[in-house]
């Protein structure tokens, strides 16, 4: 039951609605732990594979994985696991000023494996952004330091695009789909 209640209330604080299959709309958030497959079967739908970074707390660690437009300003946090160190995710703690506006939250993970995000296409207003280019931004810390960043260019554009990037620290079978709202 007490499962039940941390569902329904986490559920109530995202400004959008759920997914709902018939209409084709999708929400931008998962569950808690972000160990679930999203549902969502449009907008930007993002997962990897996490890994060390080499640090003292592993495998617990920080990550944070958010939207950028092209040249690098800030525009949405799609999931950050770090209650307490995110001052160590110190590219997005710069980008985002700490903003976790309808982002899917969650404590420092315990151990590394398959990371979900999903993107309505909106920013932390709930405006939905124009088309063009964006990047999907990930950082990873398990030492008391700036750990691992990485980003890649996609298009939001009224075309699907797949993107499966090559391997990088702290990240690895990485998977980027964007179809259109």
């Amino acid at each position: 039951m007490v499962g039940l209640l941390i569902f329904v209330f986490y559920g109530c604080k995202s400004n959008n609605p759920p997914l709902d299959l018939a209409s084709n709309t999708a929400s931008t958030t998962t569950n808690n732990n972000n160990n679930t497959p999203p549902t969502a079967k449009i907008g930007l739908i993002f997962s990897a594979i996490t890994s060390t970074a080499g640090g003292a707390f592993a495998p617990r660690h920080v990550v944070a994985i958010w939207v950028e437009d092209s040249i690098g300003n800030f525009v949405k946090t799609l999931t950050i696991n770090a209650k307490i160190r995110s001052y160590d995710l110190t590219n997005w703690y710069s980008a985002s000023k700490n903003n976790t506006e309808d982002a899917s939250t969650g404590a420092t993970r315990s151990t590394h494996g398959i990371i979900y995000a999903v993107w309505n296409g909106t920013d932390i207003h709930g405006s939905v952004v124009k088309d063009g280019n964006y990047r999907i931004c990930m950082e990873l810390s398990d030492k008391d330091d700036t750990g691992n960043f990485s980003y890649f260019n996609f298009t939001k554009a009224n075309i699907s695009e797949t993107l499966t990037p090559s391997d990088v620290p702290s990240f690895s079978s990485i998977s980027i789909k964007w179809i259109p709202l």
